[in-house]
């Protein structure tokens, strides 16, 4: 028998918000007289953000490399406001989580970094109601490691089965489904729509 769905966890990056970051990174060029691949390598490769983004850099030690590596001419708190801006809302997901976090407890699970965690905290309202936030960067742990989730098991008593989580890459999926979460890919808001459904949450599509 399948247990009821009692909390539902989602992704940011190309769920809640597609992440935009060349155009950053050839905004940023302009202002250093680098290429946007160098100021990308620099400020946004995956190897970078690994480090930041699992907790073992802080932002401010990658916002000071890179302005001293680039040349940048600005200061940390520009940088990262600057960096903010790669996530861009999709306002029809924001709206399925806005009504979402009405009819059940929500959490974000997400591989982001400080700045995009204040993003959220800024941009979305119903951000307050998440139970115990899962991000990298306090985390410790990066999905799809199973150590990502369980200071949520730890500090709600809930079991895997009991979350369903939203993620749009694969291996998070399996990573998820490995330790008995009932994990979903995102492909689409009307795909979200469905398998919310099969979680017994039952909303309408926002016009």
């Amino acid at each position: 028998m399948t247990s009821e769905i009692k909390l539902i966890a989602f992704d940011l990056g190309n769920v809640m918000v597609d992440v935009q970051e060349m155009p950053v990174a050839r905004h940023l060029a302009e202002m250093c007289g680098k290429t946007p691949e160098e100021v990308f390598d620099v400020v946004f490769s995956p190897a970078k953000k690994a480090f930041f983004e699992s907790g073992r850099q802080s932002w401010e030690d990658h916002a000071a490399n890179a302005i001293s590596q680039l040349g940048l001419p600005m200061d940390e708190p520009e940088l990262k406001r600057i960096y903010k801006t790669v996530l861009v809302r999709d306002e029809q997901v924001i709206g399925i989580v806005a009504e979402t976090s009405d009819l059940i407890d929500t959490t974000i699970a997400s591989n982001t970094s400080q700045p995009h965690w204040e993003w959220v905290q800024d941009e979305l309202p119903f951000a307050p109601k998440f139970k115990v936030p899962l991000l990298s960067h306090l985390v410790g742990a990066m999905k799809p490691d199973p150590a990502f989730f369980q200071p949520l098991f730890d500090q709600t008593g809930l079991s895997p089965s009991e979350v369903a989580f939203f993620d749009d890459r694969e291996d998070n999926i399996e990573g998820a489904l490995a330790i008995g979460i009932r994990a979903f890919r995102f492909t689409s808001a009307d795909q979200m729509l469905s398998d919310l459904r099969t979680c017994g949450v039952n909303i309408t599509e926002s016009e």
